[in-house]
């Protein structure tokens, strides 16, 4: 029998999350479930696609979970999809029987779920940037999102995006040392910035008054200032390491 578990895969650039439930359904379980669904939905993606292949729920008592994460997400500033890929027969049958939320998506598989919402990437407003993973990385990346900015006609969130940016992109740079991927996007009521490096260490705040050592372009309070500026902001693991974002409203900051 599998053991419970959940895992979380950030797919940045399509806007989509991927989670995986294993194992039989019980309290712990759905209690994780619940924390790992707000946590997913608070980054904002496009879809939330929820791979049910490898839960054992005969009954169907995992739908009140499946309702109230789509109500969640439907509500939420940038109006996350939720799927459910491959669930099971008791799950589909209470869903489909009016159970269930009617925003709560179906499809027999995962590769189905994928192809269904294939056709959302090319509308996704955001700009991408590889960079090294050296000290000079924020000084580009800051760069980028003030031109995303201004692009976007979100010039307001100018000082807070490259703010935050910067301090991810330093982050990564001081605790990964890999190469990063750093995007800027759009997502509902939020601009979305992300920094992906190829460590699976997740970060971790730091007291007040930690800074960074010589040789690196600014000194400052890393997450701290992330979790200070910020409207909120997370980490989700990806395929190869993980992704640590941030929102801001794109509302804030309007003159009124």
């Amino acid at each position: 029998m599998d053991s419970p578990e959940i895992a979380c895969v950030s797919e940045p650039g399509r806007a989509l999350t991927q989670m995986v439930v294993r194992g039989r359904w019980n309290g712990g379980l759905r209690q994780e479930a619940s924390r790992v669904l707000r946590a997913c939905v608070a980054a904002s993606p496009r879809v939330l696609l929820v791979d049910l292949t490898w839960l054992q729920d005969p009954a169907g008592e995992s739908v009140s979970t499946w309702h109230t994460a789509a109500l969640y997400a439907k509500r939420a500033d940038s109006q996350v999809m939720v799927v459910l890929a491959a669930p099971p027969p008791a799950v589909r049958r209470r869903l489909s029987t009016g159970d269930g939320d009617p925003a709560v998506a179906l499809a027999d598989t995962v590769d189905a779920a994928l192809a269904a919402v294939s056709s959302l990437d090319g509308g996704i407003r955001q700009h991408h940037l590889a960079l090294p993973g050296q000290p000079t990385a924020s000084a580009l990346a800051r760069t980028m999102v003030g031109d995303t900015c201004r692009v976007f006609e979100m010039e307001h969130l100018t000082h807070p995006a490259r703010l935050i940016v910067s301090e991810l992109v330093t982050n990564a740079v001081l605790h990964a040392g890999t190469d990063l991927e750093v995007w800027a996007s759009v997502r509902g009521a939020a601009l979305y910035l992300a920094v992906q490096d190829r460590s699976r260490d997740f970060p971790q705040l730091l007291d007040a008054g930690h800074r960074h050592p010589a040789g690196f372009p600014e000194s400052g309070m890393g997450l701290q200032v992330v979790t200070a500026t910020a409207t909120t902001w997370g980490a989700l693991s990806c395929r190869r390491g993980k992704v640590v974002w941030a929102t801001l409203a794109t509302s804030a900051g309007r003159a009124s």
